[in-house]
């Protein structure tokens, strides 16, 4: 069953893990990102670009390789030198990481993410789900080779499977990534499409109880959360483009972690723990 609650996103920076020289760490940090949105139902991450750093594109190619389920990485993602240290990822676990292969432990309704595989010249089409063998699709609607499709089991006898839009699917499936601008303009789009914006901040006001309760009424529709970069906090990443008017680019700035008992706070340190208290009145 699929948990109550609106779309949640996330916006982090494209520096995310520039402190860290070894590229396996790195990598190891990008992917707490994806476990952390993975563990929290984030539906949407956006990758802002920070101009201390641009490692968008890195940080995107990762998140969206742990987000795809293990039997299809290679379908989708052939040997880049930036998967190098792909393997110390943790596993996400989610409804569409399956975990058996055995057609006989499956059943009729069953879900799965698949990518396409052949296109026959009449149109059909079968589709990679890592099974025994791949299963034709019911009224293929024109689908390429290569394409990644959410799908139903229709039938076992013999194994058919539909297409199914993602909205109907009824429990947590994954997030979307996007490479974006600057914080700026990436915050003036989302709220002109009626995103409810809360940034994190040392400076935003100390989050209690009270607080909680006024973000349960928001936590229904649309809502995304900013983090700022190791180096540099929203005000900073802000201030340089539209001046002591930063506060005016969110709907709330909150200090997720008061009285916190260290000098600073590590993105992903943030992160969990943000999305950790948002869960509380999300649920």
């Amino acid at each position: 069953m699929k948990v109550a609650g609106g779309n949640l996103a996330i916006l982090i920076p494209s520096s995310f893990g520039s402190e860290e020289r070894d590229e396996r760490i790195r990598t190891y940090k990008i992917g707490q990102v994806a476990r952390a949105a993975s563990v929290f139902r984030v539906d949407d991450i956006y990758i802002y670009r920070d101009e201390d750093r641009d490692d968008s594109r890195l940080i995107d190619l990762v998140l969206r390789y742990a987000e795809t389920p293990q039997y299809l990485r290679k379908l989708l993602f052939p040997k880049r030198r930036e998967l190098k240290y792909a393997g110390v990822v943790p596993p996400l676990r989610t409804p569409h990481h399956p975990t058996t292969s055995d057609t006989s432990k499956t059943n009729i309704g069953d879900i799965r993410t698949g990518v396409v595989t052949k296109v026959g010249s009449d149109g059909s089409a079968w589709v990679e789900l890592g099974l025994e063998s791949p299963a034709p699709l019911r009224n293929p609607k024109g689908v390429k080779v290569g394409q990644r499709i959410d799908v139903r089991i229709f039938s076992k006898t013999p194994l058919t499977v539909e297409y199914i839009a993602r909205e109907h699917i009824p429990t947590y499936w994954g997030y979307r990534t996007h490479v974006c601008g600057p914080l700026h303009s990436t915050l003036s789009a989302l709220r002109s499409r009626g995103w409810w914006v809360l940034g994190t901040s040392r400076e935003g006001r100390p989050l209690d109880a009270n607080a909680l309760i006024a973000l349960k009424g928001h936590m229904s529709g649309r809502v995304c959360v900013v983090f700022g970069s190791q180096k540099r906090g929203i005000r900073e990443m802000l201030s340089a483009h539209v001046g002591d008017g930063w506060r005016q680019h969110f709907d709330e700035v909150l200090n997720t972690i008061p009285n916190q008992g260290t000098h600073t706070v590590r993105a992903e340190e943030a992160l969990m723990a943000t999305l950790a208290l948002l869960n509380i009145v999300r649920s």
